[in-house]
C-alpha cells in the first residue's frame, strides 16, 4: 500500500469540543430541543446533511446546515487539536515515500483551513472533503482514486468510525480502523476492518509488516 487516505475528525484531529458546541448552538437557534451529548457524538462522522435530515423536519435541514457551518467557521473550528504523535506519524510516512491524502465528510473548504492552521497541510497531496454531489465517504474516496489514477489495491483508508470502514469496503480498498476517535470499539469491530490500531505510530509498524 502506497496511498494512505486519512479521515480528519477523530483520526488526525480531536474536534469533538468544537463539533458538540456547534451542534448545541444550531439546535438552540432553531428552537429545537438538542439531543443529549451521547447522541451528538454519533453525529461525528456522517455528512451534516444526513445528520440533520435524520433529526430535524425537512424544512429546517438547509437552515441548520447554514447555521452550523457559519458558527463552526467562527468558533467551533478553533477548538480543534491534533492528536498526540500525529505530526510525527505524517512526517515519517512522507519521508518513507507514502502518498498521503485526507478524505473527510467535513466540508472541503473547512478541512483545508483546519489542516493549514494546524500545520499539516503540506504533508498531503490532496485534501478531499464534502462538496455538493459528493458527500459520502465512498464518493470522496472515489474522487481521489480517479483524480490521481490510484490502483485500489495500493490504497487504504484510516478512520475512526463505521462510515470510514463502510466507505472503504464499498470502494474496495484496505480498511484500517483506529480506536482513539469517536466511535465505540464494538461498533468498529462490527464492520470487520482489516485491522484496528490503538495509537497513531502503530500504523508504521502495520504498513511495514
Amino acid at each position: 500500500m502506497k496511498y494512505i487516505f486519512f479521515d480528519l475528525d477523530g483520526t488526525l484531529v480531536d474536534s469533538s469540543e468544537g463539533i458538540e458546541t456547534t451542534f448545541l448552538h444550531t439546535f438552540k437557534l432553531l428552537g429545537v430541543p438538542a439531543p443529549d451529548k451521547e447522541t451528538i457524538r454519533t453525529f461525528m462522522g456522517p455528512p451534516l446533511e444526513v445528520t440533520f435530515t435524520n433529526h430535524l423536519p425537512k424544512e429546517l435541514v438547509t437552515k441548520a446546515v447554514e447555521i452550523y457551518r457559519t458558527y463552526y467557521k467562527e468558533t467551533g473550528q478553533q477548538q480543534t487539536y491534533l492528536y498526540p504523535t500525529i505530526k510525527e506519524l505524517l512526517h515519517q510516512l512522507k519521508g518513507l515515500g507514502y502518498h498521503l491524502f485526507i478524505t473527510t465528510s467535513k466540508n472541503q473548504e473547512v478541512s483545508l483551513e483546519i489542516a493549514h492552521s494546524l500545520g499539516i497541510s503540506d504533508y498531503f497531496e490532496g485534501i478531499y472533503g464534502s462538496i455538493p454531489g459528493s458527500m459520502h465517504k465512498a464518493d470522496i474516496i472515489q474522487r481521489v482514486l480517479v483524480d490521481h489514477q490510484i490502483p485500489k489495491e495500493e490504497a487504504c483508508i484510516v478512520g475512526d468510525t463505521k462510515f470510514d470502514i463502510i466507505g472503504g469496503k464499498t470502494i474496495g480498498i484496505h480498511t484500517i480502523a483506529v480506536s482513539w476517535g469517536f466511535a465505540p470499539l464494538d461498533q468498529l469491530k462490527e464492520q470487520l476492518p482489516d485491522t484496528i490500531l490503538d495509537s497513531p505510530l502503530e500504523l508504521l509498524a502495520y504498513l511495514n509488516s
